[in-house]
């Protein structure tokens, strides 16, 4: 019995030195300029760290209530080194410092991609010109083939009609080519009998001047002969 009571008032006497679990969390050293950090929960304990920068992000490991009723919080650094520090000089959210610093590195980056974004524009603008004239070169390469395309279509046309002509042409050449073939046959047969005709003329009066001839001749040889008897 006497050692459950002993063990009761040492609990009793030990509970405010019990640390209160908690996750870890982010903690920001306040506006204080430079916040100490020591290896245990009071001003006796030494000095692990000369002082910590308002602002000073903080790893916050566990919070804790010393023998003299005051709070404080055993931290980590970045580097990885802990120590103990006063409750009062943490903040849950970054100081007002730190919020306008990374007000101005936000408002910084957004002129940049403000700045990024008009160039991006601008440089469209530029392609969009470009393309345009790109398109009006087109559009003209397209009415101008479109002109030749009529143009080589009415050739087309006329050439059709051209050959259509070009045939009949050719078949009336052909017939008369014909016609005269057969005229010309018929020319040269009619001056062949011509000629016959003037040689058996010709033939003819030779004959009868020779024949005329004899007989005149007979005739004269008469006549001499009748004289002389």
């Amino acid at each position: 019995m006497n050692k459950l009571l002993i063990s009761l008032c040492l609990i009793a006497l030990a509970s405010p030195l019990l640390s209160v679990s908690a996750q870890a969390q982010d903690r920001y050293i306040s506006d204080v300029l430079y916040v100490p950090l020591r290896s245990g929960m009071g001003n006796q304990y030494r000095i692990v760290h000369s002082g910590l920068p308002s602002g000073t992000r903080l790893e916050l490991v566990r919070e804790e209530q010393s023998s003299d009723g005051e709070n404080w919080s055993l931290v980590r650094l970045e580097d990885g080194e802990e120590g103990w520090i006063r409750s009062q000089f943490l903040l849950a959210e970054p100081t007002a410092e730190l919020k306008l610093s990374s007000a101005q590195q936000r408002a910084q980056r957004a002129a940049q991609e403000s700045q990024a974004l008009r160039d991006q524009l601008t440089e469209a603008q530029q392609q969009v010109e470009q393309l345009q004239t790109e398109l009006s070169d087109v559009r003209s390469r397209y009415e101008a083939l479109q002109q030749e395309h009529e143009r080589l279509r009415t050739l087309s046309s006329d050439a059709v009609g051209l050959h259509e002509q070009h045939q009949e042409l050719s078949e009336n050449y052909q017939v008369l080519q014909t016609r005269y073939d057969v005229v010309q046959a018929d020319n040269e047969r009619l001056k062949r009998d011509r000629r016959y005709q003037d040689w058996l003329f010709g033939g003819g009066i030779l004959v009868a001047g020779v024949i005329l001839s004899l007989i005149l001749q007979a005739i004269g040889k008469r006549r001499r002969q009748s004289e002389w008897r």
